[in-house]
């Protein structure tokens, strides 16, 4: 069967999930001028519809026309795109966020190739461990490898998404249901991946997510055989916790303090980046607050609304990653894409496009 035939069907198939249209309300978008058995055919690779359709398609499920013959680049299903537990986002979103994230990953890897921007191997001999990883405190060494390794010693990480962007790791923000935190791969068994929730506005949040999925792609190989699941996502939050907050910071301030005062832990998480939960917690680990006081953080911020929403707040302040779009317009500044190519991509007007490309 023609390639391009079978490239088409899918990619409109992908297009419609991702514009979350049946086939019937697709056909009433377009004003009938297809019918639903018609877009069926072309889903199932049985005829191609003429320019004059695909260009009305096109217009319909707001993509351009080369998405429909875009080739594909990797397999979305190395990617395990999951929600978190009581999520109420249904099928069809589900369906849509992936399509959502192979597009963008595919367009992150075009230009890379279009700028022959070479990934490295992203863990170096230094960063493997030993052996393999069982408990949240061979995470902790992992956590503290990676940071001598990567030489940040025990100062705060200001942006997450540029230090991952600096140590070859694509980082891409998508918008998604607010049941998704973020998703990570390693594409063609080359190039690493993290796709992070652009509106999750909890910026502690994102930055765990970050350092979460990190811990994913450097150790899912090292894992002990025999752990569930649920127990690589707690390793994985333990390694995130200590990179963003090292344990060495907690015990030189509150080793030897028996009353530990809010505003304290307020400092940390504006300073660190981290959330006042996620420092109790540490604080527990390491021993230096007790499980009965711990308890009683807990009950109280489950009575105390306004307790809770003091916890909860989100007080660090993190940039976006711009990397893709200095990409673009770098390719764009140096001839080696049109304007309407660098559109394409970066999914805006060709007038946004004329009116950011500017050049020293």
């Amino acid at each position: 069967m023609d390639n391009n035939l079978m490239t088409f069907a899918k990619r409109l198939q992908q297009a419609r999930l991702k514009a979350r249209l049946s086939m019937e309300k697709l056909s009433e978008k377009m004003n009938g001028i297809v019918t639903k058995q018609a877009i069926s055919k072309y889903e199932k690779a049985k005829m191609m519809p003429s320019s004059t359709i695909i260009i009305a398609m096109a217009e319909a499920l707001g993509c351009d026309f080369d998405y429909f013959f875009r080739p594909f680049t990797f397999d979305l299903d190395e990617f395990k795109v999951s929600f978190r537990k009581k999520s109420d986002t249904t099928a069809g979103d589900q369906k849509a966020l992936k399509v959502q994230i192979q597009d963008e990953v595919e367009r992150y890897l075009e230009i890379e190739e279009i700028l022959q921007v070479k990934s490295d191997d992203l863990i170096s001999e230094s960063l493997k461990p030993s052996q393999p990883l069982t408990l949240n405190s061979d995470m902790v060494k992992m956590a503290q490898k990676v940071r001598e390794v990567w030489q940040l010693g025990n100062a705060p990480i200001l942006n997450t998404m540029e230090l991952l962007e600096v140590h070859g790791i694509k980082v891409l923000l998508t918008e998604a249901p607010e049941d998704f935190d973020g998703v990570s791969g390693i594409v063609n068994d080359k190039t690493p991946v993290i796709v992070l929730n652009s509106t999750n506005t909890h910026i502690e949040r994102r930055r765990l997510t970050a350092l979460h999925e990190l811990c994913h792609l450097l150790y899912n190989k090292h894992f002990s055989v025999g752990l569930t699941e649920h127990q690589k996502e707690n390793l994985c939050n333990a390694f995130a916790n200590e990179m963003l907050l090292p344990c060495e910071i907690l015990l030189s301030q509150f080793e030897s303090k028996d009353q530990i005062a809010y505003a304290e832990l307020e400092s940390l998480s504006i300073n660190y980046g981290i959330s006042i939960d996620a420092i109790v917690y540490k604080l527990k680990d390491l021993g230096i607050v007790g499980e009965g006081r711990y308890r009683g953080f807990c009950i109280r911020k489950r009575q105390s609304p306004s307790f809770n929403e003091y916890i909860v707040k989100s007080r660090f302040t993190e940039k976006a990653t711009t990397h893709f779009q200095a990409m673009v317009y770098s390719a764009l500044a140096h001839e080696l894409i049109s304007t309407s190519k660098a559109a394409s991509l970066l999914g805006v007007s060709i007038n946004t496009v004329r009116k950011n490309a500017n050049t020293l």
